[in-house]
């Protein structure tokens, strides 16, 4: 009953979020000659934080909600067709009875049963394992060096600017750091500013190898980044978040071994790959938003 109740709210779910659409147009920079950038330290502490593994794969989940759905389904498409053949009249009796509660009947079953499998296939009830003693031990060998490497702050931060200065030209983009309520350019070229009232902040930053728990798991390397666009306001003193834009990667699955073998040669080099391709993702959403963009835009929000 519980698991029915679940997969219930989430086809309600896939219709209200079908039909929610959202308006609001691009941050408008076009007025701006300076942009501070802020990455701030971002360090992975252990393997508890990269590896995040299920008790299922994603497919083999479908499958399961679907079965149950299905199966709830039917039980209750069978009740609702009960509840039909009263109301067209099963139960007056003659010859013609048995054949309408056979329709009836098997119609609601069908139907429902259909019904509950689509909507299991949408529901997600993977459980977190926790990652076995081996596999944190393995994967905290490479850690230090891809914290060195690819993933301390000024790292970041300088790849965020190069992006940025290729996809948004026509603003500078400068090394910024927080000082009291605003933040500060701490760059040495002449902007004619010292403080910068916007700033794009990376707020979220996650790396994580994700699959399903197993000797040996086979996991895809997943990024997922969150900049907020921050305008300083001097009546408040506070830096609201103006705009919030994001990037993901993923790659193809491997076996964790595969992944860490030759210190990390695989990782090392996915790592690089995925932290271009998810900056790039989120800075194209900071280019100006052209009328046609504007309207395709609007209408994919309308459609469900």
């Amino acid at each position: 009953m519980r698991r029915w109740f679940v997969i219930a709210l989430g086809i309600s779910a896939i219709f209200m979020t079908g039909c929610a659409s959202d308006y609001s147009p691009k941050a408008e920079l076009s007025s701006y000659r300076t942009i501070g950038v802020i990455v701030p330290p971002t360090v992975l502490h252990d393997a508890g934080d990269v590896l995040q593994l299920n008790n299922r794969t994603v497919v083999e989940d479908r499958v399961k909600n679907s079965a149950v759905g299905a199966g709830a389904g039917s039980v209750a498409g069978t009740a609702a067709g009960a509840g039909a053949g009263v109301l067209i009249g099963c139960t007056a009796g003659g010859f013609l009875a048995p054949l309408c509660w056979t329709v009836v009947l098997v119609t609601g079953a069908v139907v429902g049963g259909g019904t509950g499998a689509i909507a299991g296939a949408f529901v997600d009830t993977q459980e977190k394992v926790p990652a076995a003693q081996v596999h944190r031990y393995e994967v905290n060998q490479v850690l230090p060096t891809l914290q060195r490497e690819y993933l301390s702050n000024a790292d970041l931060q300088q790849r965020a600017l190069r992006l940025l200065r290729l996809q948004v030209s026509d603003i500078n983009f400068i090394p910024a750091e927080q000082e009291g309520d605003r933040y500060r350019l701490v760059s040495q070229e002449s902007t004619g500013a010292s403080y910068s009232d916007v700033t794009l902040v990376l707020s979220d930053f996650r790396v994580q190898l994700e699959g399903k728990a197993e000797n040996d798991p086979t996991v895809a390397l997943s990024i997922y980044v969150q900049w907020s666009l921050r305008k300083y306001d001097a009546v408040t003193l506070l830096n609201p978040d103006w705009d919030i834009v994001e990037g993901k990667y993923q790659s193809k699955k491997y076996e964790l071994s595969e992944w860490l073998a030759d210190n990390g040669a695989l990782l090392k080099s996915r790592l690089d790959k995925g932290l271009e391709s998810s900056f790039n993702s989120a800075f194209s959403a900071l280019t100006p938003e052209t009328d046609e963009q504007k309207w395709a835009r609007i209408g994919s929000e309308d459609t469900f």
